[in-house]
């Protein structure tokens, strides 16, 4: 991955700090350097015949109240640009509760009320007139009383519903709390900026940045200094900066075997003479978050000197959130699998060849991530790089499957065919029963495994090349450690490449693991890495005028 160490002159290390080998965080961790001056105190200097910054919301006249924090003033900015407009933003608001109580719906109808051993036993249709009964009944599979007896899986599942109707209801009132701002945002755009919701459509992100850096002149954003477009980036991916350094670093990297869901490459140990795995599940990266990079900041944007000289109290800290999660986890372990049903279900029902599609795994994304680069561009970057990904992983074809998927596509293939002929020539013929079961069942079953099966054959046509297929990756990804260099067409390349480069139903069900692996994590793992998490901030943490406390690659 690519790094960028910045040129402006107004930097400063931040932490310069002897790491003593009986106590990695010792005492004296900081160097009293003054603080930048805040906005909120800017009106209260001597007179310096500078203008109020406090006219930034509200076109060209100057209001009392200056923007209280700068990091989250750009990052709605930026949010505001993504979502393009109000009344996206409030549609999408709107998606996302229903969504959420539609999710709730279906986990207790589907959970509590269907009673899925008589939907087992219930005969329908011709089965129903064979065997003499009477035509079936949908009611009879509603359970009257759900909650009776009130089971230990009841319970899990109560318990799920309770806690995504807190989440919705979080979602809910956190719209409002912070509609005034997303309204001055919006006020921002149209007077300052002079861009429209209509504009905002089409405009690229670097001409709205142009434009702040431009309002500078009229309008002040930093009392310290007028930003540049790096300084206004650098804010918005503080946090994103440290992740992405730590996971290049091999600091997110664990002492695990390669078979446990979700393990990536690995990487050197700094304790053993052995490798560790590097893994990052979303579950772990937003506990990570919140248990790190939202509580190291303070009011200044600079590192908290009580965070870096008590390593105990984050090491308490991961272990709680890593006992509360696994308390939580049976109910949250629903979660993912009510989403993987109603979001693939139909999808792989009506296109079976989906279920061999590829993704990049979340950590992928961490490794892949450039410093300083926006969500945005990065996803235009990662979604280029997919076509390529696929031709990488068809330079390896593997003769005996791809004769076995022949073999089974053309005889699935070949019963789901004449059974659908059989349909032509009379309908009611599918209605026969095999075994228990119609020939309807049977042309799905048949259908799908022919569809999955072909996706597995290899290309006749497909040119063998490993170097030029990841050149082309490379083009996208800028990954390419030294150990895959020259080993293109090895085996060991193109596990790991698969590590990142998933099977889009494996990185689903991963991340349903994900909930159980991310305790373990927490209680047992992570705190051993505390000191070098610690260690890694204070050697890479630069302080920059204007901006506060970044990432040194950045």
């Amino acid at each position: 991955m690519m790094s960028f160490r910045s040129k402006d002159t107004n930097t400063q290390t931040r932490f310069n700090w002897p790491w003593r080998s009986e106590s990695p965080l010792s005492a004296q961790l900081l160097i009293d350097i003054p603080p930048e001056i805040e906005l909120s105190d800017y009106r209260r200097l001597p007179g310096s015949g500078s203008e109020s910054p406090s006219g930034l919301l509200h076109g060209e006249g100057f209001k009392e109240e200056p923007i209280a924090d700068l990091d989250i003033f750009f990052e709605r900015l930026y949010e505001y640009f993504c979502a393009k407009g109000l009344r996206f933003i409030v549609t999408k608001w709107i998606i996302e509760i229903l969504n959420v109580l539609f999710m709730v719906f279906c986990t207790g109808f589907f959970f509590l009320i269907v009673d899925w051993d008589a939907l087992g036993h219930l005969k329908c249709g011709v089965e129903a007139l064979e065997s003499g009964e009477k035509p079936c009944d949908l009611m009879q599979v509603i359970k009257h009383n759900p909650l009776v007896p009130f089971t230990f899986p009841k319970m899990i599942t109560v318990g799920s519903m309770v806690i995504l109707t807190t989440y919705g209801l979080i979602n809910f009132l956190k719209f409002f709390v912070q509609l005034r701002s997303t309204l001055n945002i919006r006020d921002f755009y149209c007077k300052s900026l002079k861009v429209t919701d209509l504009e905002i459509q089409t405009i690229s992100w670097p001409k709205i940045i142009e434009k702040v850096v431009l309002l500078q002149k009229s309008q002040k954003l930093c009392v310290v200094r007028d930003l540049s477009e790096h300084d206004i980036i650098m804010r918005i991916m503080r946090k994103e900066n440290y992740l992405i350094g730590m996971v290049n670093k091999g600091i997110i990297s664990f002492p695990i075997r390669p078979w446990v869901p979700g393990a990536g490459p690995t990487v050197k140990s700094h304790l053993q003479n052995s490798r560790n795995h590097l893994i990052l599940p979303k579950a772990l990266e937003w506990t990570l978050n919140w248990c790190i990079f939202q509580s190291m900041f303070d009011s200044k944007f600079c590192v908290r000197k009580d965070f870096l000289t008590s390593p105990a109290v984050l090491k308490k800290r991961l272990i709680f959130v890593g006992i509360s999660m696994f308390i939580l986890s049976p109910c949250l372990v629903i979660f993912p699998l009510v989403y993987l049903i109603l979001r693939h279900a139909e999808e792989i029902y009506n296109h079976p060849s989906t279920a061999s599609s590829r993704r990049w795994s979340n950590l992928s994304r961490w490794i892949f991530r450039e410093y300083n680069e926006v969500d945005h561009f990065f996803r235009h970057r990662m979604n280029n790089s997919a076509v390529h990904s696929l031709n990488y992983l068809k330079q390896f074809p593997t003769p005996l499957i791809s004769i076995m998927a022949k073999f089974i596509s053309f005889v699935s293939g070949g019963l789901a065919g004449a059974l659908i002929i059989i349909g032509f020539l009379g309908e009611s013929v599918l209605e026969g029963h095999i075994f228990g079961r119609n020939l309807f069942w049977y042309t799905i079953v048949f259908g799908t495994i022919a569809a999955i099966s072909r996706k597995v054959v290899a290309d006749e046509l497909q040119v063998i090349d490993p170097e030029g297929a990841m050149c082309n990756v490379v083009q996208q990804t800028h990954y390419m450690p030294k150990r895959w260099r020259g080993k293109e067409d090895s085996e060991l390349v193109r596990r790991e490449f698969e590590t990142l480069f998933q099977y889009t139903i494996v990185m689903l069900l991963e991340e349903m693991a994900s909930i159980f692996i991310t305790p373990y994590l927490l209680i047992f793992e992570v705190p051993k890495r505390v000191d070098d998490i610690l260690r890694f901030i204070s050697d890479f943490t630069i302080y920059v005028d204007g901006v506060g406390d970044v990432c040194r690659f950045s």
